[in-house]
């Protein structure tokens, strides 16, 4: 399972101006496997966890890419840390469109 944690008042899948991929969480990554609550602890409060698969992902062209985690993270997340990126040739806007039907 995929993790994205978003803030309820912006878009969940939304690429900011220079990022190259949404970063997201693998829960099986490590072991044992993550929670929404270990994840959540991370960020800040009211933060929500949006969960979705590998195949819906790789089901709009897009690649799951094992990036690691920025060294604020704790051990595990940054272990767990992936990036959602364009499929092969995908131009920038339509991979922001490919984002937008994830949420």
């Amino acid at each position: 399972m995929l993790i994205r944690v978003a803030h309820p008042s912006k878009p969940a899948f939304q690429l900011r101006k220079g990022e190259v991929g949404i970063s997201i969480f693998d829960t099986d990554a490590v072991d044992p496997p993550l929670t929404e609550a270990e994840i959540l602890a991370s960020f800040r409060p009211g933060s929500d966890a949006i969960a979705l698969t590998v195949e819906a992902v790789e089901n709009k062209g897009l690649k799951v890419v094992p990036i690691h985690g920025a060294p604020v993270l704790p051990d595990r997340l940054q272990e767990a840390h992936v990036e959602i990126q364009p499929g092969p040739g995908m131009s920038r806007s339509e991979f922001k469109q490919r984002l937008t039907e994830l949420g």
